[in-house]
């Protein structure tokens, strides 16, 4: 049996989940709300790992604006464990970032990243996966491993993973041959078709030294101003970390190769108010999802439809049909769930009006 020593749990939570506006909000993203439980959803993913991994080896990558409320939310988890960037800078600034300091801490360790917003049900296969991913990186320490999702519909609105072949049995392990960024509807229904692509959970698992050598050898800047950044604290040094398109696409995968895990767990990334709505249906066995306080919500003859309230106005509704409702102190949304793309284009429009304080 594998030891657990050298396992680490890193959370990246520095999102700012503005496909949920009017609910989510820069100084509450998404993942620091409840949208499917009575508690939010970083907890939620802490929960979910914290059996295989202990508190003090889980580290949440996050922004400095968001540390405290991490905190306040994760009394559990050491306050050093939360790393906090002094600014945005994507994710191969984030990813790096943390795992130095993991390094730092133990120079032998594995890590398993996840996102801090996503649902997934199934635990008990969930958490198989995990050790699957760890125990095929101790075993195989220059590959980066992916947990793959199969695709049971042709979303448009996630990243895809293309097979390349087969390279393990127990469990069955494939290698990548590349990654697919968000595709057109006819080209989703293709990749459904041929059974060759899974949907890109961004659940890696590393050795740490493997990530940074990675990152190192493609881009040294990288890796020589993360430590500038660790050494000094000053926001100007992380400033000039490279910004990346994507946090693993760009190293060299003839050195370090990708390998990619299904995972047969049910897993929503809940990226907008259709997801979620998707994803509320499956846990509660109807199309017609009301959350308000006090019940304050009436309809006639509506089906298919999300409301979703956090004040305390009276919501009616009257032979509608597949529709969000988002009501806050300060905002309404109500839009075609088909149609979920179109809060990018609202918050633009909000931008350009210079609303910023409904952001």
């Amino acid at each position: 049996m594998q030891s657990t020593n050298h396992h680490y749990a890193l959370i990246l939570a520095g999102g700012s989940g503005t496909r949920l506006w009017p609910l989510s909000r820069k100084d509450l993203p998404k993942q620091m709300q409840n949208f499917i439980s009575d508690k939010p959803l970083i907890a939620e993913t802490v929960d979910r790992i914290r059996e295989i991994i202990p508190a003090e080896n889980i580290f949440i990558g996050t922004g400095l604006r968001f540390k405290d409320k991490i905190q306040e939310q994760l009394p559990d988890i050491p306050a050093e464990n939360i790393i906090a960037e002094p600014i945005a800078r994507g994710t191969t600034a984030a990813y790096a970032l943390a795992t130095r300091i993991i390094q730092t801490k133990d120079p032998k360790a594995i890590i398993f990243s996840m996102a801090s917003d996503h649902a997934v049900q199934d635990l008990e296969v969930f958490q198989q996966t995990v050790k699957d991913a760890f125990e095929f990186v101790t075993d195989n320490s220059n590959y980066i491993s992916i947990v793959g999702i199969k695709p049971h519909e042709p979303n448009t609105g996630l990243g895809y993973i293309k097979l390349e072949a087969q390279i393990q049995d127990n469990p069955i392990v494939y290698s990548v041959e590349k990654f697919v960024e968000k595709p057109s509807r006819k080209v989703a229904e293709y990749y459904l078709s041929t059974n060759q692509y899974y949907w890109n959970s961004a659940y890696y698992c590393y050795r740490a030294d493997t990530l940074l050598k990675a990152y190192h050898e493609t881009d040294p800047a990288i890796l020589d101003n993360i430590n500038k950044f660790i050494a000094s604290g000053i926001e100007s040094d992380f400033l000039q970390v490279p910004e990346k398109a994507h946090e693993i696409e760009f190293i060299n995968t003839k050195k370090y190769p990708l390998a990619l895990i299904p995972g047969h767990f049910r897993w929503s990334d809940i990226g907008n108010w259709q997801s979620l709505h998707k994803l509320l249906t499956e846990l509660t066995d109807t199309t017609n999802i009301s959350n308000t306080p006090h019940d304050n919500h009436i309809d006639v003859g509506s089906s298919d439809y999300l409301v979703i309230a956090t004040d305390d106005r009276l919501i009616t509704t009257a032979n509608l049909n597949n529709i969000a409702i988002i009501s806050t102190p300060d905002s309404l949304l109500v839009l075609n769930k088909d149609n979920p793309s179109y809060v990018k284009n609202i918050i633009e429009f909000i931008k350009e009006k210079g609303l910023e304080e409904y952001l």
